[in-house]
């Protein structure tokens, strides 16, 4: 009796048509390390699966095929080797599972064109458009931090090789890449260190800080040998990336945060230290720890281009602790007048001055909320603010759960 392959293979060979389609049926899809970074933020990174495919892109001019072997060395429709997954190919099934818009332009025919390979250049993911003026930004991409000398369809990815797409590519000086311990004691220093990833060289001026919903806040800067001191205040896993406004944002780094000897990220346990939480049936008021705002830094006075639009804070609760809720205040004056944020509206309103509006923004360790435009002219103080399970409410502490900052 015929295996169920060996049937596959038997049906494909009784048409050309079908056998196109049942080789790339056929062509086992390769799991790759996929990065896409936008302008603003990581649309994506991680594990995905890139195979042959045909895609029919808004400005594709019909369905062509992405796989290599058609796209490949051989040019055009003549083989040019196995039937693989390829960048545009990881890059399209990663937009399609996100829900990221996706657009690319076709170039070439295959024989109609000289035998030159059919390819897509691809100008839209998520709201990062191709610009057809200066400075020219567009999509580029690199494959094990090499910058191709092909499209994105002429290259058969291998199972790990890593793809990084970037937006404004061709117009940034460094891809960089980033290295930092696995874990690291709350509250303690630690060094990271950020590279080149193309010549390995070390970056400096590179900005290491802590990445939530895609964007990375700001933090520690880099010296001459690439290395900064990094700090990280709360308990539990903390994504870290680089930024430097000439280069393409680093890969992100896990580390895991823990106290002293609590049992977690690796760390011995203490013979008398229980769980980090045990939640008792007292709750123990948050007294001993405060939230910490990030990425908005005390006394500094933005630009109102730069100005930030994304709140973000963390709460590292005590051996005993409760968390039962965090709360954001962010009051604005500007000439005698005076607002706070109202959370319900999602905008400004007026208030009497000295006026806090406290609104909750979750119960997790760590949040980020993203104000809905861009911060107008004036002063602003922002306030991170733990409840725990009895009601009591941390107190603000100068530069640490409130900072105070100006926009100009």
């Amino acid at each position: 009796m015929l295996t169920s392959r060996r049937i596959l293979l038997a049906l494909c060979a009784s048409m050309l048509a079908a056998l196109l389609v049942c080789s790339a049926a056929l062509a086992t899809p390769v799991t790759v390390k996929l990065r896409v970074e936008g302008s603003t933020k990581t649309l994506f990174e991680g594990e995905i699966a890139a195979g042959p495919e045909t895609i029919e892109a808004p400005s594709g001019k019909g369905p062509h095929p992405c796989n290599y072997a058609e796209n490949g060395a051989g040019g055009g429709y003549e083989n040019g080797g196995s039937t693989s997954g390829t960048p545009t190919t990881a890059l399209h099934a990663a937009a399609v599972a996100n829900g990221l818009a996706f657009d690319a332009q076709w170039f070439g025919s295959g024989k109609e064109e000289n035998e030159n390979p059919g390819d897509f250049f691809v100008s839209q993911v998520g709201s990062d458009v191709n610009q057809s003026s200066a400075p020219y930004d567009s999509w580029g991409f690199a494959v094990n931090d090499t910058t191709a000398p092909v499209g994105g369809c002429q290259i058969a990815l291998a199972p790990g090789n890593e793809v990084l797409w970037a937006y404004n590519y061709f117009n940034l000086k460094h891809l960089l890449s980033l290295t930092a311990p696995a874990s690291a004691n709350v509250g303690s220093t630690f060094t990271v260190h950020v590279t080149d990833g193309h010549t390995g060289e070390p970056i400096s001026g590179a900005e290491v800080g802590e990445v939530l919903e895609g964007v990375t806040a700001t933090g520690a800067i880099t010296g001459a040998d690439g290395n900064a001191t990094v700090t990280l205040n709360h308990l539990g896993t903390v994504e870290l990336k680089a930024t430097r406004s000439d280069s393409v944002r680093s890969n992100g780094v896990a580390v895991c945060v823990h106290s002293g000897n609590d049992g977690l990220c690796g760390a011995p346990m203490s013979p008398n230290t229980g769980p980090p939480f045990p939640g008792p049936t007292a709750p123990t008021p948050l007294v001993s720890d405060v939230p910490v705002v990030v990425g908005v830094k005390a006394g500094r006075v933005y630009a109102r281009h730069s100005a930030p639009r994304l709140l973000q804070g963390a709460v590292t609760v005590p051996a005993g602790g409760t968390l039962r809720e965090v709360r954001i205040s962010l009051t604005r004056s500007y000439r005698g007048r005076c607002f706070v944020f109202s959370g319900s509206k999602e905008r400004f309103v007026r208030a009497k001055c000295a006026r806090k509006a406290f609104f909750t923004v979750g119960s997790s360790l760590s949040f980020s909320y993203l104000l809905p435009s861009s911060l107008p002219r004036g002063r602003y103080v922002f306030e991170v603010q733990a409840v725990n399970d009895a009601g009591v409410s941390t107190k603000p502490v100068g530069g640490v759960s409130q900072v105070v900052f100006r926009v100009r």
